[in-house]
């Protein structure tokens, strides 16, 4: 199923401006909430590598926001950019909780350009 991005941006939580590589809009962690992202991303991990499909950052962090949130869980889906070797740009989709990243491996040589995030 295709859902055009307007239905997707209102399932990903409120825009926050994208400020450079800041930390993510989410309120400090709690124990607890580290503890449920461990687990989501774990869990991501092991179903990505076994769907017949490529789930690659952008379908792990729509996922990884729909868990987040059903344990709710405050955190910060973050569209990031960069330029590729050849001078294309490239796109790239990751998750926060606090400082950690759940979804989307380093995002250092990111540049984020659209942050939403979701607070209980």
């Amino acid at each position: 199923m295709v859902l055009p991005f307007g239905a997707v941006r209102r399932l990903l939580g409120e825009p926050a401006a994208p400020s450079g590589t800041a930390p993510p809009a989410c309120p400090d962690a709690t124990a607890r909430d580290i503890t449920w992202a461990r687990s989501v991303a774990r869990a991501i991990r092991y179903a990505a590598a076994r769907t017949p499909w490529t789930s690659d950052c952008y379908p792990q962090a729509l996922t990884a926001r729909l868990l987040l949130r059903g344990a709710r869980v405050p955190h910060t889906v973050v569209f990031g950019l960069r330029r590729g070797t050849a001078g294309d740009l490239r796109a790239h989709a990751w998750v926060t909780v606090g400082a950690a990243t759940v979804t989307g491996g380093s995002t250092t040589a990111w540049t984020p350009v659209g942050r939403f995030s979701w607070h209980p």
